[in-house]
């Protein structure tokens, strides 16, 4: 076995949920991967729960899906790793020989620099991809620090405790460690998806309940109402009057998503054109750049209120919410438009349609 090995990891463009993050940042380091990235990570949904809410991409995630990328992957419960080796370092230490990345649980009392160290028990995910025997440490990403996304490094026994130092139920989210590894023979199997990322727009712009529309054999019964595409706003803005009101909580993080999902929107703009997938007028990209910023601050206006909980920056948010979607509307319809314009091009032609 290696002293010591680093699998290499990267900064993705979203950062907000664990779900998205870790498999992001595993794929950001292939370009072959970014194809499938950039085709997806488009339609958004809002989960209203009553007293708290919380934000999506409808996206497959390696939590639960199969991402092309990631074939030959792995997920474990936690009693199979424990049964086969007693020892979560050796556990660890052997998946990154095997170039796995390892995505799972360990309770943040444990781990310095989270909110719960030494507070409370909260289990939660981290992703290791590195070990050095020489320091016995493991090099992990995680949210630490004023809980923003980075690497770190800790002690082997501290996380050997840290992963054993809690129980789960059989079924619940924090019994499965997965193993995420970068499949090379897969490579060129997928290509950027024009079609496929045109139609996310298209269920983004109509609010169209995607769950049922595009995978209805895997969707869910609901329980609480959703909220699809840019009827999430609209919800945000009540939420935000409930807030005032005292009937709701409403943390940063839909707020963050939404400038997330901007910062990404240019990110594939860009990305489209220098590739020759599609390239669409300046208009499109300058709106895209605008809005990168005008989201930016909206999140930061959350931000101010979480430090002096004044309402003001609130009534803000809420003017802003409505702005986004009067500025926001326009540019998808215009990418519609000029995308049928173009199949419409093609057809004349008589070209195959992307």
């Amino acid at each position: 076995m290696c002293a010591s090995k680093i699998l290499p990891i990267a900064m993705p463009d979203i950062t907000a949920y664990t779900h998205f993050t870790y498999a992001l940042s595993v794929m950001y380091t292939d370009e072959d991967a970014m194809k499938w990235v950039y085709s997806n990570y488009i339609q958004i949904c809002l989960r209203d729960w009553g007293h708290v809410s919380d934000m999506d991409y409808y996206t497959q995630t390696a939590e639960e899906h199969l991402i092309p990328c990631f074939h030959g992957s792995q997920r474990l419960t936690r009693d199979t790793i424990l049964h086969y080796s007693p020892s979560f370092i050796d556990f660890a230490r052997d998946a990154i020989d095997r170039n796995f990345y390892v995505w799972t649980y360990v309770d943040e009392f444990f781990i310095p620099g989270t909110v719960a160290y030494q507070n409370r028990t909260n289990p939660h995910a981290v992703m290791i991809n590195g070990y050095d025997d020489e320091k016995r440490m493991f090099q992990m990403s995680g949210y630490f620090s004023n809980q923003s996304y980075s690497t770190a490094w800790f002690p082997y026994d501290l996380i050997d405790e840290a992963f054993k130092g809690f129980e789960t139920s059989d079924f619940l989210y924090t019994n499965f460690t997965r193993l995420l590894r970068l499949n090379e023979e897969t490579k060129g199997c997928y290509d950027f998806n024009l079609r496929w990322m045109m139609e996310q727009l298209r269920d983004l712009l109509d609010c169209e309940q995607s769950d049922y529309t595009r995978m209805a054999a895997s969707a869910y019964r609901r329980t609480s109402p959703y909220y699809w595409g840019f009827d999430v706003y609209d919800q945000l803005q009540n939420l935000l009057r409930r807030h005032i009101e005292g009937g709701t909580i409403v943390d940063h993080r839909p707020f963050h998503i939404i400038w997330e999902h901007k910062r990404m929107m240019c990110k594939r703009l860009t990305y489209m054109a220098e590739n020759g997938h599609f390239e669409f007028s300046p208009a499109v990209v300058d709106g895209y750049r605008e809005l990168e910023q005008f989201t930016l601050v909206t999140r930061n206006l959350m931000l101010k209120y979480l430090l002096s909980f004044n309402n003001k920056y609130l009534e803000q948010m809420i003017e802003r919410m409505g702005q986004l979607r009067e500025k926001e509307v326009p540019l998808v319809r215009e990418m519609l438009e000029q995308y049928e314009q173009s199949l419409s091009s093609l057809n004349e032609k008589g070209s195959p349609i992307a």
